[in-house]
């Protein structure tokens, strides 16, 4: 039926839509392709879908319809190819004389861009020169492996560009209770005392003996907290006010909820200069903002 025009199509999925009245024929067909791909392609939660355009398609019969899916860090083109009717539904690589021509309508992957001013840079605690051209805000947690591995490797970089970076400090425990939780709550209780108390205590968690710590009872925790305060000489009344008076975790379901404004999934993820970044960042990566 499509002669030479199609040589291979695979992951073909016909689906039949059936749709209610009070839709024009158009939007049916569009209403068709994206319901049939939300069905049948598994996508992370939160993943937005937006539709795009509609144009004739090389497949006889067919239209193409362009979507746009919204990730947290990148936002990727695809495109469903559906019949004139919306009956039918074709999720696949189409290509003709050996060119992928999906991938040619769809187009290429873009960064999600962040502007950077809504992330309230102000509240939370930073490191680094307040006026370097590379600014880093980093969701992460005290539980979380990575997000560890992520600030040890950062502190290298740090070293030896310590005028290039502004790293700052964003909290995400995921759930707004739970051991997790708690441990921000003790380190933005610390930010109560001062800048630099909230950085020896998010260093302390960040080490072997704090990781091991934080499987201990709450009130254990706390009293190392306290304890590594008074060590350096801080006076601890701000700290217990802040946990006291809900400030400290109300600073850090601020943190949250910003987080999931942003529909952040997971942690790490750092925002550099308005790129989403999920995961562990290579030093070569974050080099590139530098022009190294």
């Amino acid at each position: 039926m499509f002669g030479y025009i199609l040589r291979l199509l695979i992951l073909v999925t016909f689906a039949m839509i059936v749709t209610g009245t009070g839709f024009s024929l158009e939007d049916r067909v569009v209403k068709s392709a994206m319901e049939t791909f939300k069905t049948h392609v598994r996508l992370p939660p939160g993943t937005e879908i937006k539709f795009l355009e509609k144009k004739e398609s090389l497949i006889p019969d067919f239209f193409a319809i362009k979507l746009l899916l919204i990730f947290p860090d990148k936002e990727m083109p695809v495109i469903v190819y559906a019949d004139r009717n919306g009956e039918k539904v074709l999720l696949g690589t189409l290509y003709v004389k050996g060119e992928n021509v999906t991938i040619k309508e769809a187009g290429p992957s873009k960064p999600k861009k962040i502007d950077m001013g809504i992330l309230e840079m102000e509240k939370s605690p930073y490191v680094g020169n307040k006026e370097a051209r590379v600014v880093i805000v980093e969701f992460s947690n005290f539980q979380c492996p990575y997000c560890m591995d992520s600030w040890t490797r950062f502190t290298g970089l740090l070293k030896r560009y310590p005028k290039e970076f502004k790293y700052i400090f964003k909290h995400f425990p995921f759930q707004p209770q739970g051991k997790t939780f708690e441990l921000s709550e003790f380190a933005a209780a610390a930010q109560e005392v001062s800048a630099e108390a909230f950085w020896l205590i998010h260093d302390f968690f960040f080490t072997k003996e704090g990781q091991d710590l934080a499987q201990m009872e709450k009130e254990v925790i706390k009293q190392k907290v306290e304890q590594l305060l008074k060590g350096k000489g801080y006076d601890t009344q701000n700290f217990q006010m802040a946990l006291e008076t809900g400030k400290a975790r109300n600073r850090v379901l601020e943190d949250m909820a910003l987080a999931n404004k942003l529909r952040l999934t997971s942690t790490p993820t750092k925002i550099i200069n308005g790129d989403i970044i999920v995961g562990l960042t290579a030093d070569s990566t974050l080099e590139r903002y530098l022009g190294k």
